[in-house]
C-alpha cells in the first residue's frame, strides 16, 4: 500500500500544519498535469508560487505538502488526484481530504468525533484532542496534542465536514462521482474487495452508506472515471486512469 502512496508510520504534517488546501490548489494551478516531482519542487522553491517570504518557509511548505500529498505523479494517490482534479476542480477539497487522511496518521486519529457527530452538532477541538490522545497515549505533550487538534479541526473545516470559526458544527458532505472514484480506488488498494469496497473508510469519510456509495460508483463508471461491474456481492473494478500503476503494484505483490 505504501507503494501507492499510503502511509502508516508515526508522525505527520498536522503536528504543525493543516491539510494546506489553499497551498495545494495554488501548486496544482501553477504546475501542469504530467509534470515530474522536480517541477513541483521548482515551483515552490524557485518560482515561489506560494508567495512565501523566506527560503526556510518555502522549504517547510514543500516538506509538508510532500508529507500530505507526495507531490509526485508517479505515486498513484497523487497521480489520480491530479487527473480527477482536472476533470472536476470543485472536488478538490474532498480529493485532498482523502489523500491527506491516507497519509497522515495524526489526522486520522481525530476522525471519530467528527464522523460520530450528528448534523448540526457542535464539535469541540477538545474532543479531537481526546481522540488523538486515545490513539497515541502518552506519546505527545499537551501542547503538541492540542496544536494537532486545532490543525485537524481546520482541515475538517476545509473539507466541508465542519462549519464555523470559533464554534464548529458538523455538516453533511455531498460527494461527487469524482470524489467517490478516489474513495473506491483507495479502498481497493487498502484491501477492501467485493461488496466491502463500498463500506471502506474513505466512503465513510464522504458520509456514504454502502448503498449510496454503490450508486455513486455506478455514476462514476458512467462518467468514465472507473470501470465497475457490481452484481450483489460480486464486484469487479478497475481504474483506467492508473492502469500502468495497478499492473506494477500487482507484479510487486504477487
Amino acid at each position: 500500500m505504501e507503494t501507492f502512496g499510503l502511509k502508516f508510520s508515526s508522525g505527520g504534517a498536522h503536528i504543525s500544519r493543516t491539510m494546506m488546501l489553499a497551498e495545494l490548489e495554488a501548486v496544482l494551478t501553477a504546475v501542469p498535469v504530467g509534470s515530474g516531482a522536480l517541477d513541483y519542487r521548482e515551483a515552490i522553491l524557485d518560482r515561489n508560487v506560494l508567495g512565501k517570504n523566506t527560503d526556510s518557509t518555502r522549504k517547510e511548505s514543500l516538506r509538508r505538502l510532500r508529507e500530505l500529498y507526495a507531490l509526485d505523479e508517479a505515486r498513484p494517490v497523487f497521480g489520480l488526484l491530479r487527473k480527477l482534479h482536472a476533470i472536476d476542480p470543485d472536488s478538490l477539497p474532498l480529493l485532498a481530504l482523502q489523500v491527506a487522511w491516507a497519509r497522515d496518521p495524526l489526522f486520522r486519529a481525530t476522525t471519530q468525533p467528527v464522523m460520530d457527530a450528528a448534523e448540526g452538532e457542535r464539535v469541540e477541538t477538545a474532543r479531537l484532542a481526546q481522540a488523538f490522545e486515545a490513539t497515541f497515549p502518552n506519546q505527545y505533550s499537551d501542547l503538541s496534542r492540542n496544536q494537532t487538534a486545532r490543525h485537524a479541526a481546520s482541515s475538517w473545516t476545509q473539507s466541508g465536514h465542519l462549519t464555523g470559526r470559533a464554534n464548529k458544527t458538523r455538516q453533511r458532505i455531498k460527494p461527487t462521482a469524482v470524489a467517490v472514484a478516489m474513495a473506491l480506488f483507495l479502498g481497493d488498494i487498502a484491501g477492501y474487495h467485493g461488496a466491502a469496497v463500498f463500506s471502506n473508510p474513505w466512503c465513510a469519510l464522504l458520509d456514504l452508506n454502502a448503498d449510496r456509495a454503490r450508486a455513486l460508483g455506478q455514476e462514476a463508471h458512467r462518467a468514465g472515471l472507473l470501470n465497475l461491474r457490481a452484481v450483489g456481492e460480486v464486484v469487479e473494478m478497475s481504474f483506467p486512469h492508473l492502469a500502468a500503476h495497478i499492473a506494477k503494484f500487482h507484479n510487486q505483490t504477487s
